[in-house]
């Protein structure tokens, strides 16, 4: 009789860890950043040692939302909180999903986090921030059911601030995972969404010139067909954008002096950003 009750305990035991596996996240339960962010780990649910391949039955979009205007944006404001919002589509599995995981990560340009998280009051005990690295990502803390306005869709989200120094670009990483729920990972589908990527309104980016190089000049200005930076110091990177936050230009240097060929920009106003924060605009004409 004690050996049976010794087998019950053991057999609940490992039914436990089975479907307890990635349940509060997969950061949170040791496999990393899993959005297929630079700075992240090999998508470990991407793979078939735990939810199988990407499946593109289920269609995974995130949007970065001004809270004024609900809208989604392409560009930012330092320091500013937006709602980031991630649904998922599985309407054409014929089987039903009843619960989902996701993990987001948002980092700059040199892979870093970008801003900060913020978890809604509603979603305490659903959500949770964890670190991975040099980002922190934004994940399920259990499993979390789909929305009641159909079979197989799914909806979560949480607020981001942006960084309160310039940072160019911002890029959101996700991924969402529809699951059936029996502790296995057949019949589970996981899918990354699009990368979404948010610029800097560029005009903030005059608000952080560096005081180390204050003889950096861009010559002609205006100019037609090319441009020459020149510094006291080496340049070592250069990045191009336009009024709306765009990048048209980026390429790394190791001299004083760059000439640049941008004949193909159309006219306008532009701003370079030199090194690690020296800006400066020109004039296409």
């Amino acid at each position: 009789m004690k050996k049976k009750s010794f087998v019950v305990i053991l057999f609940s035991v490992f039914l436990y860890i089975t479907l307890s596996s990635d349940v509060d996240g997969p950061a949170h339960h040791g496999h990393g950043d899993v959005t297929g962010a630079p700075s992240g780990t090999t998508g470990h649910c991407q793979t078939s040692s735990c939810h199988g391949s990407n499946s593109s039955s289920l269609i995974a979009q995130l949007q970065v939302i001004d809270t004024t205007t609900m809208l989604p944006i392409t560009q930012y404001h330092q320091g500013q909180t937006y709602l980031v919002k991630l649904t998922g589509d599985a309407t054409s599995i014929t089987t039903n999903l009843p619960t989902f995981g996701f993990q987001v990560s948002a980092v700059t340009g040199n892979h870093h986090l970008a801003g900060t998280y913020t978890i809604p009051s509603t979603s305490t005990g659903q959500l949770h921030t964890y670190p991975c690295g040099a980002t922190t990502v934004v994940e399920h803390s259990t499993p979390l059911a789909q929305t009641t306005s159909g079979t197989n869709k799914y909806a979560t989200q949480f607020y981001w601030t942006a960084p309160a120094t310039f940072s160019d670009s911002v890029s959101f990483y996700s991924l969402l995972n529809a699951v059936n729920g029996d502790g296995g990972s057949s019949g589970d589908h996981p899918n990354a969404g699009p990368v979404v990527t948010i610029y800097e309104y560029a005009s903030e980016g005059v608000k952080n010139l560096s005081t180390q190089q204050t003889d950096l000049s861009i010559y002609p200005n205006p100019m037609t067909t090319s441009i020459t930076i020149s510094a006291s110091d080496k340049i070592t990177n250069v990045a191009i954008t336009n009024q709306v936050g765009q990048l048209v230009y980026h390429n790394q240097y190791n001299s004083a002096q760059v000439h640049i060929d941008i004949n193909n920009l159309p006219k306008g106003i532009y701003f370079v950003k030199v090194n690690t924060g020296e800006v400066r605009t020109f004039v296409k004409q």
